[in-house]
């Protein structure tokens, strides 16, 4: 299941063409950026805003490697600035280099305590080191300081999930969808565990979640399942079928097996 990280992603509510526009026009105005910022840095190379935005830039183009190089040297320039570590702790992430990554983040808090995205995106980073306890603590840290960060209940509650912990991982899905009543991901996750703890009512989570996410198939895939395992007499077939036609190849197999042609 999908674990939310806190970047702003841009939706794609444009057709391929006027999106790959709107990309273009992005970088042009980013390239234009770090020209200006280039010479504005010849002028005053002690200037630590410079290299920050500088390094944005260079984050918002990927160029991660060249934002880390402009995150050092704000750094170096001013090492007390919270943001600095955070934003180098995030392209650490992107690099997957999450043991750095978490050095920035822990430095960061260590300068401000109540950044809850730096709590966040740690907890995110030992993850995928497998602390996962390590990575529970740090998202109730950050709900603390956000008692409504609903990605914080739902990464939790994933997490809790992993570690057989369902009772606890279904009061953080419970959390989540009462902020936000049309998360479904929450839903199937909430539902996941409810069937592992043979709750009867996981079926209206798995209902729930086709009809928030008709064009996901791990809904109808997973609802399928459910009906096959606790051998409820439903059409599985409709749902494996469809989720093959999403393009959930696993589905293939078991309709081979289960359903007539």
């Amino acid at each position: 299941m999908k674990i939310y990280l806190y970047f702003f992603l841009l939706c794609s509510y444009f057709t391929t063409y006027a999106q790959q526009s709107f990309d273009d026009e992005l970088e042009i105005e980013i390239t234009k950026d770090i020209e200006e910022l280039n010479a504005l840095i010849i002028k005053e190379p002690k200037n630590v805003e410079n290299y920050y935005f500088r390094g944005y830039r260079y984050y918002e183009s990927k160029q991660y490697l060249d934002a880390i190089s402009d995150y050092d040297t704000a750094i170096s320039l001013n090492p007390k600035d919270a943001k600095i570590y955070f934003s180098r702790g995030i392209s650490n992430m992107k690099l997957k280099r999450f043991k750095n990554a978490i050095e920035d983040f822990t430095k960061s808090i260590s300068l401000n305590g109540n950044l809850k995205k730096s709590y966040f995106n740690r907890a995110y980073s030992k993850s995928k080191i497998n602390d996962l306890n390590g990575a529970i603590s740090d998202y109730s840290k950050s709900i603390e300081l956000n008692p409504e960060y609903v990605a914080a209940y739902e990464n939790r509650g994933i997490l809790k999930k992993e570690l057989h912990l369902h009772k606890e991982a279904i009061l953080d899905f419970d959390k989540a969808i009462k902020i936000n009543p049309k998360f479904a991901e929450a839903y199937q996750n909430r539902a996941i565990s409810k069937a592992m703890l043979n709750l009867k009512d996981a079926i209206n989570d798995f209902d729930q979640v086709v009809i928030l996410s008709p064009n996901d198939p791990e809904g109808y895939y997973n609802r399928a399942l459910y009906y096959i395992n606790f051998k409820i007499k439903k059409d599985y077939c409709s749902d494996l079928k469809k989720a093959l036609s999403l393009g959930y190849l696993e589905s293939k197999n078991i309709i081979n097996e289960k359903c007539k042609k």
